[in-house]
């Protein structure tokens, strides 16, 4: 199985998945452990935070530890209409742990060309999501979003957080899932919806039994939008906290001992082989060896960008 997102959902589906004795986790994830991930991301911990780990590395980490058998794998990557595909190969199930819709719709697309099972978990406020999608048996991510409020109409993290308890619960569905999938059981294809401050914990299945929309370009087999790069942008504000990753197409592999020394002029840089992080004037520069960059301590995806143009370059 591969697991999306290895933030508050994904870290507890990683756990149980190897807990539960799955042979093999794919664990892909763009960003760093920060000290305000550890009250609801429990892979981790200070010293990760400390270090500036990449949560795919630290969790594959944790993983070994807790289950030495697991054949583990860590991927610090950018999920994106590039590397989607070659990413996911070779994984049956698919478990869309993400906090944007242009990555969920990224996961759903690639899936459903490699014929793959995906799972999709989402937690905002007091709701958590869970939608199940069988290739050729059940609507896409696409078809499923049509019973979500359009962006705009509905609550984001940004502005109404998260209930901390929630994600276990939604871990917890979801890897649920993953489980029959994995013993041969049949799926509960639908979206399943949960409420934990109303106390509204009964599933409910929405959309059980529900036919792929002959209107869903996916579904009807005659693209993959997400693939083609359609929705995908260079700067992506991240949710729940002021960050912004930046993340120019065509970039290469940085030169970090040039960076290094330039950005050592300006305040502290710390550095490992896959990332380098530096403040500068207020915010937290975090480049990894693919090129992106998470400007930390700013919303403004404008100033962001002006940031890593001034100091990295392209």
């Amino acid at each position: 199985m591969a697991i999306v997102g290895v933030g508050a959902v994904g870290a507890v589906a990683a756990e149980s998945a190897a807990r539960a004795g799955f042979g093999r986790l794919t664990l892909i994830d763009r960003d760093v452990v920060e000290e305000s991930n550890l009250s609801r991301q429990f892979l981790f911990d200070a010293a990760d935070a400390a270090a500036v780990a990449p949560k795919a590395d630290a969790a594959a980490r944790r993983l070994r530890e807790i289950a030495p058998d697991l054949r583990v794998e860590g991927v610090v990557a950018d999920l994106d209409h590039r590397n989607a595909r070659s990413l996911l190969s070779g994984h049956d199930l698919v478990l869309d742990a993400t906090d944007n819709f242009e990555t969920r719709l990224l996961v759903s697309d690639a899936a459903r060309s490699l014929a793959s099972v995906s799972i999709y978990a989402a937690c905002v406020g007091s709701e958590g999501l869970v939608a199940v999608s069988i290739p050729g048996r059940t609507p896409c991510l696409r078809c499923y979003l049509e019973a979500i409020p359009p962006v705009g109409e509905g609550p984001t993290c940004d502005t109404v957080g998260v209930v901390p308890t929630l994600p276990v619960l939604v871990a917890a569905a979801a890897v649920t899932e993953a489980l029959r999938f994995a013993v041969g059981e049949p799926l509960r294809a639908g979206l399943w919806r949960i409420d934990v401050w109303k106390n509204e914990l009964s599933s409910q299945w929405l959309l059980a039994g529900a036919r792929p929309s002959s209107a869903c370009p996916v579904c009807a087999g005659t693209r993959f939008p997400a693939l083609e790069g359609e929705g995908s942008s260079e700067v992506v504000k991240l949710c729940g906290r002021r960050s912004v990753q930046v993340a120019p197409g065509g970039r290469e592999r940085p030169n970090f001992d040039a960076l290094e020394q330039r950005l050592a002029r300006l305040g502290p840089v710390r550095r490992s082989p896959q990332l380098l992080s530096a403040e500068v004037e207020g915010v937290h520069l975090t480049l990894f060896s693919d090129g992106r960059c998470v400007v930390r301590g700013t919303d403004d995806p404008v100033r962001a960008k002006g940031l890593y143009t001034k100091y990295v370059g392209r």
